[in-house]
């Protein structure tokens, strides 16, 4: 129940991207943590999850380490050797740390330790199907309510913004759908997480589901239960998610999503070729893509957001002379890094006057952390993406429990997204994304080498 709430509060408070949400979200974690350290200790026994994914436990921990590392002060000589440009920023002190901003290095460090223990939760907590699927249902939930929040606001005015976004964001923002987030492509980045757990959640439904043709009024009767049942409404909270999704106006969200939903659909219908609910999903998926895109967003401006990617001309895009300026600063710390969260302090000594906006961020991910982190924890990053993914396919292509299957989808599109997404934003900097998108490499590490249990009613039956 207290990892449920983390999940449920994380998006709250404008995606925990202020000090205080982010300090009460790190209190949090570490205090749960504690509580299990203390149980596991009086059962004395490790969950399997986390001995079949110790290499995965491993990046995660080296990531704070990395940044630890960065913060100590080492000798004048060693630093310049490792990174030669650091010379230009030393002092007059001998001893001097790797990070040019210690400040931001020690506030992303409290943030990279908690992401590594929620990962170790994660794994530790969520030990059968059932709570899988919950959590997954948690998450589509906490989407519904941001998508349902941002969708008001645009269309209702700003007497529903009870949370006070726009006073957050400094002005009106009611043009595009937010959430309680004053981004609206970290509110996109979110809704495609959550879209996807939405959509793997009705694919474990649809494999689930084992009932063969058997004639007009049995096929009548079963569309009138599904129509009345769970995946009816689940249909329609992923309605409402790909509306806010839209009225978000995110270029790069909805790219994402999209370009996701069709190469993860082509991917799902391979490895499920050999399934005898097969054609079911080709179906699903299919009328997702049809309803969604063709019918349900072009009334809710997805021409005009087609217009707008369409008129978008890179050369004279603002952010893609951030990306050149970014890019003259990794040539200069392409090793070590300048550390983490110095980005904000680095980057006005390279821009130029073709960038004039404010950047704390460089809009996209991959050049901001090989900036802070340098190559040796961009591939730290790296790995953990890659391995997650690779867990999420395994998950669809050995497992034969539905919600197992179902979830290696959703993590597969949902990693498959954000990565695609943050080529342009900032997602894995914002704390409520983050801690997501954390969760959602646990979720496909979880559905790969999950045991196999019985579900509850079969053992009932077999007892009775």
């Amino acid at each position: 129940i207290c990892f449920c709430a983390i999940v449920f509060w994380a998006p709250i408070p404008l995606g925990s991207h202020r000090i205080w949400s982010a300090a009460l979200l790190e209190t949090l974690i570490s205090c749960l943590f504690i509580i299990w350290l203390l149980q596991l200790k009086q059962k004395n026994t490790i969950p399997n999850a986390l001995i079949n994914n110790k290499r995965i436990i491993f990046l995660f921990m080296a990531i704070p380490l990395w940044s630890a590392l960065q913060l100590i002060p080492l000798p004048t000589d060693l630093v310049i050797a490792l990174s030669p440009q650091h010379e230009h920023y030393l002092t007059k002190q001998t001893w001097q740390p790797l990070s040019l901003d210690t400040g931001a290095t020690l506030y992303k460090l409290q943030k990279s330790i908690a992401y590594a223990l929620f990962f170790i939760l994660s794994l530790a907590l969520i030990t059968t199907p059932t709570r899988l699927n919950t959590i997954a249902q948690l998450i589509v939930i906490t989407g519904v309510l941001q998508a349902v929040y941002g969708v008001l606001v645009v269309l209702a005015g700003p007497k529903f913004d009870i949370i006070g976004v726009s006073a957050a964001a400094g002005g009106a923002i009611f043009n595009s759908a937010n959430g309680t987030f004053v981004n609206r492509n970290n509110f996109a980045g979110y809704l495609e997480m959550s879209i996807a757990m939405g959509i793997g959640l009705l694919i474990s439904q649809i494999l689930l589901n084992k009932n063969k043709f058997a004639g007009f009024r049995a096929t009548i009767r079963d569309f009138l239960v599904t129509m009345l049942s769970g995946k009816a409404r689940l249909r329609v909270f992923l309605a409402l998610m790909v509306v806010a999704l839209v009225l978000s106006h995110s270029r790069g969200g909805n790219s994402a999503f999209y370009a996701s939903l069709g190469v993860c659909a082509v991917i799902g219908l391979w490895l499920y070729r050999n399934h005898h609910k097969s054609k079911s999903l080709a179906i699903f998926l299919s009328s997702l893509i049809l309803i969604d895109v063709l019918i349900l967003s072009s009334w809710f401006g997805l021409d005009a957001l087609a217009k707008r990617l369409e008129s978008t001309n890179v050369a004279y895009e603002e952010r893609t002379f951030v990306f050149e300026n970014a890019a003259s600063a990794i040539k200069d710390f392409w090793l070590i890094g300048t550390g983490s969260g110095s980005f904000y302090s680095i980057f006005p000594n390279y821009r130029d006057n073709r960038s004039q906006g404010f950047y704390d961020f460089a809009h996209n991910d991959y050049l901001q952390l090989w900036i802070e982190y340098g190559v040796v924890g961009l591939s730290l990053f790296g790995l953990i993406v890659l391995l997650s993914f690779i867990k999420a396919i395994n998950a669809q292509r050995n497992r034969h429990t539905a919600i197992l299957k179902g979830m290696g989808f959703a993590s597969m599109m949902a990693i498959m997204s954000l990565m695609i997404h943050a080529t342009t934003e900032f997602n894995f900097h914002i704390p409520a994304n983050a801690l997501l998108f954390t969760l959602i490499c646990a979720m496909a590490c979880i559905s790969a080498d999950m045991e196999h249990q019985e579900h509850e009613p079969k053992k009932r039956r077999k007892h009775s």
